[in-house]
């Protein structure tokens, strides 16, 4: 009878688990009455006038107030959900703070199509694409049956046309200030994730190209994994010497970040020549990997090489933790100790309410002393601001470690956040020369720090919103913009396509050169004030 009844709620669970995935996806169907939706829009203004502490720092307050009401003034008739984001999100794009941020709702999977999906490839899995002038263009075709050409512009999937996806969707993301570097590396990286949002998840796809002067079609389908195979006992018996490469390589995977999906590395160092006093750091993000140690090592490898140039890859970077940012300026500079400048929140209880946002019921008791001391540790400043007075990050590093050559660091809109304040504080110091494109972050910094996940009420759309300005060292006067590389290169369709790494090319080339335009910029390692 017990064995019965474990069963009987078994069932009864997965049937309310797949009633209510059903019931779910049917609610983003469905339209919401203008009169809620408004409630909606007021919800967010309340929250974001009540958490972020710099939200006219790029338009002026009685703007934002009058895009908010004239946009309530639209809202006229009732509206899907994703219909009302679309509508909304440019208010908050206008607003010019990429942390601070509206999102679409995507179908959920109930627990039979999630066991269907499970590693499984995506219909789109053998081809790779690139965004040029709001186009986007094939850069290779992986498959075996009739590949289409390189270079060739897709026109529509299914029947969703790129040309209204583009106009849609690519301002729905956006960095910080009035660059638009960011909009459109990002797009051009997630592009197809509108896609689901605006088909769900497809076995297959039909892919429109115009290959010359002729439009092309061509199915393309999902792949699923084969049956595996029962695995013999001979099959399991492993040598202690293939155990202990495996157990190496999961402590390495661990140190350094390593992700499944991507098969990548959070952070790597590499040597592009057969000259190992040229080193190339990539840093994918600001989140993954024990950075004390991978840091050390990393900065032991580049000393016992006697690294003379120093390439730090900070491109497609979207930032992560300020400590982990800190910890790679440490080896970088003599004097790493201030690596933000002020912190500015909204009052005194901003930043300590937030933290009951991110924490469940049961941790309330101990976010009560936290909130204390955030709430102690907040004082108005002469600017009459509210500055937090407690830190972010700290280093202890080994001070031999510290490199001391020649640094230079890629960039491209895609270098956002954390990535953002670690090139500024570079640039501040005289430190580096920089190749690439503007980055996606504003040079002055970001609003950011916690951020606290807000559901509007009746469109269930998720909100998040910066709650701590956080900026470099120094500031410079011009607001807006990110950090400016001293030697511009944007990627190209043509460069994509040879798989030219064309910023390193161009980095490889002037080390060759004896340095020659890094001196121009750095002589005697001091940037030229011009």
């Amino acid at each position: 009878m017990h064995v019965k009844s474990i069963f009987y709620f078994l069932f009864l669970g997965l049937i309310c688990s797949c009633t209510s995935v059903k019931r779910y996806n049917a609610h983003i169907e469905e339209e919401i009455p203008a009169s809620k939706l408004k409630k909606d829009v007021d919800f967010a203004f309340k929250k974001l006038k009540r958490y972020h502490p710099k939200l006219d720092l790029y338009i002026s307050e009685d703007q934002i107030d009058y895009k908010f009401d004239s946009f309530k003034n639209t809202i006229n008739s009732p509206l899907k959900r994703n219909d009302f984001f679309v509508k909304f999100f440019p208010i908050f794009e206008s607003l010019g703070h990429g942390h601070t941020d509206l999102y679409p709702v995507f179908k959920r999977l109930n627990k039979k199509e999630k066991k269907k999906y499970k590693n499984s490839k995506s219909a789109f899995e053998n081809y790779s694409f690139f965004l040029q002038n709001d186009s986007i263009y094939l850069v290779q075709d992986f498959s075996k049956t009739n590949p289409i050409n390189s270079g060739s512009a897709l026109l529509a999937i299914d029947n969703v046309l790129i040309q209204d996806l583009v106009k849609k969707y690519k301002t729905s993301l956006y960095g910080d200030g009035y660059n638009k570097t960011f909009s459109d590396n990002l797009f051009n990286r997630t592009f197809l994730n509108y896609i689901t949002l605006e088909q769900g998840i497809k076995d297959s796809v039909e892919l429109t190209f115009l290959m010359g002067s002729n439009v092309i079609r061509k199915k393309t389908f999902r792949s699923f994994p084969k049956p595996k195979k029962e695995i013999t006992k001979a099959e399991v018996v492993t040598t202690k010497v293939a155990k202990d490469i495996q157990r190496q390589l999961k402590i390495k995977q661990k140190r350094y970040g390593y992700d499944k999906t991507s098969k990548t590395y959070s952070k790597d160092l590499s040597f592009p020549t057969n000259d190992s006093t040229i080193a190339v750091l990539k840093i994918t993000n600001f989140r993954k990997g024990k950075i004390k140690e991978l840091y050390k090592d990393a900065f032991t490898d580049i000393k016992n090489h006697k690294v003379k140039n120093l390439i730090l890859d900070i491109r497609n970077n979207g930032g992560g933790y300020i400590k982990d940012a800190h910890y790679l300026y440490a080896y970088l500079v003599e004097d790493s100790d201030k690596f933000l400048g002020k912190k500015i929140v909204k009052s005194k209880t901003s930043f300590g309410k937030t933290l009951y946002n991110l924490f469940p019921i049961p941790s309330y008791p101990i976010l009560w002393l936290g909130s204390g001391y955030t709430f102690f540790s907040t004082t108005k400043n002469t600017d009459n601001e509210y500055e937090l007075h407690m830190p972010f990050s700290f280093t202890t590093i080994d001070e031999d470690l510290i490199y001391k050559g020649n640094l230079y660091v890629l960039i491209n809109g895609g270098s956002y956040s954390a990535s953002s304040l670690i090139a500024a504080n570079l640039q501040l110091k005289n430190r580096a020369f920089f190749v690439g494109e503007e980055t996606g972050g504003d040079f002055n910094g970001t609003v950011a720090g916690l951020m606290p996940d807000f559901k509007l009420p009746n469109s269930k759309l998720k909100m998040t919103a910066g709650t701590v300005y956080l900026s470099p060292i120094e500031k410079r006067t011009e607001i807006g913009h990110g950090i400016y590389p001293n030697q511009e290169i944007k990627q190209t369709l043509k460069s994509k396509i040879k798989r030219e790494d064309s910023e390193l090319i161009w980095v490889l080339k002037d080390i060759k050169n004896d340095n020659s335009a890094y001196k121009k910029i750095i002589p005697n390692g001091i940037i030229s004030q011009h």
